[in-house]
């Protein structure tokens, strides 16, 4: 596996990659990568930057040559220009002006955010901006060059990335939380002032000189082309490079036919619980139709028991009202006779 030559002892000092930061704002995990302090200011130890290029170098070329999908990330002013310029060179997805909240952990906002950005390009690059007024197509211009510069370098994300290169993990700390907690495999340059332990592969070196930014990003450059020139020599005879990344085709109508039979098992079970709801519907209406007629002869057995209380009623007041007779015409007697 071929990758760049690493540079000589002479050659990082020149370019100012061994310059820390100052003693006083050192992380106390990255004792192992410090040299000595000197004026107040920690000296890294370059012999361990070599070892750790030659370790990480070829597993970042072993992930571009297997195809996984890599974004570069470096928002500071002096690392933005070399990541958006290194990353349009190697074709890749890079963030330079401001790592949106959620990009990783609300992925799915962000698709729409930029099939937005899309649409808006198409709209302005058709006869249709002609038609607009002049306020509304300065106002779609204003907001796609907004969302150029939030998302314009994650335009071909097509799903989440397999590999976060970082420039600087404490200053990118919401890169680093959202690609840890999604399982991300994370490179990093990683100063003095870091915890080295947020990431997966650390390249020890001055995160802020110029110099030093170019040389290990060229390096970081050469490896990722390299990488890209060995994914066709790799690749599987039934291989087509779809969007810049390389796909086993025949590997991919296996999930498409497995895909397709988890659907349609999905589907049938969906059938048979719906077979189920309307089997529970019917059974719950031939209940409540049931208790209905039991409420009906509930009440027609309550009216007839009324009916026959009033019938005995009028029966009760007719007895009562014979006896009442019965008694004035006995009294009427008693006095005929008496007065006889």
């Amino acid at each position: 596996m071929a990758i760049p030559a690493i540079p000589s002892l002479k050659d990082l000092m020149e370019a100012g990659v061994h310059f820390g930061h100052a003693s006083g704002k050192w992380h106390p995990k990255m004792k192992p990568y410090i040299f000595c302090t000197r004026d107040h200011l920690h000296i890294i130890n370059l012999e361990k930057t070599q070892e750790q290029l030659k370790l990480v170098l070829p597993i970042l070329q072993d992930r571009v040559r297997s195809g996984k999908s890599v974004v570069i990330v470096g928002t500071k002013k002096q690392v933005a220009p070399l990541v958006g310029d290194m990353a349009e060179r190697l074709g890749i997805s890079y963030v330079n002006e401001r790592w949106l909240g959620g990009t990783l952990t609300n992925f799915g906002q962000m698709m729409q955010s930029i099939a937005r950005m899309k649409r808006s390009e198409e709209i302005l690059s058709t006869d249709e901006a002609k038609t607009m007024i002049k306020k509304e197509r300065v106002m779609l211009q204003s907001e796609l060059k907004r969302m150029h510069a939030k998302f314009g370098g994650l335009r071909d994300f097509k799903k989440k990335p397999d590999v976060l290169i970082i420039i600087d993990p404490s200053h990118e700390h919401n890169a680093v939380r959202e690609g840890r907690f999604e399982g991300i495999e994370i490179f990093a340059v990683v100063d003095t002032n870091t915890n080295p332990d947020l990431v997966n592969h650390v390249i020890p070196a001055n995160d802020d000189g110029p110099k030093s930014l170019k040389l290990i990003m060229g390096l970081i450059e050469e490896t990722i082309a390299e990488g890209q020139k060995l994914i066709s020599v790799d690749a599987p005879a039934t291989a087509e490079k779809v969007d810049g990344v390389v796909v086993d085709t025949e590997h991919l109508e296996g999930i498409e036919d497995k895909l397709e039979n988890e659907n349609s098992a999905k589907k049938m079970k969906a059938a048979a619980a719906h077979e189920d709801r309307e089997e529970k519907k019917k059974l719950k209406e031939l209940k409540d139709e049931a208790a209905g007629e039991d409420v009906t002869e509930v009440s027609s057995a309550k009216e007839l028991k009324e009916e026959l209380k009033e019938e005995l009623i009028e029966i009760e007041e007719k007895i009562a009202e014979e006896v009442a007779a019965d008694e004035d015409e006995t009294t009427k007697n008693k006095k005929v006779k008496e007065e006889e």
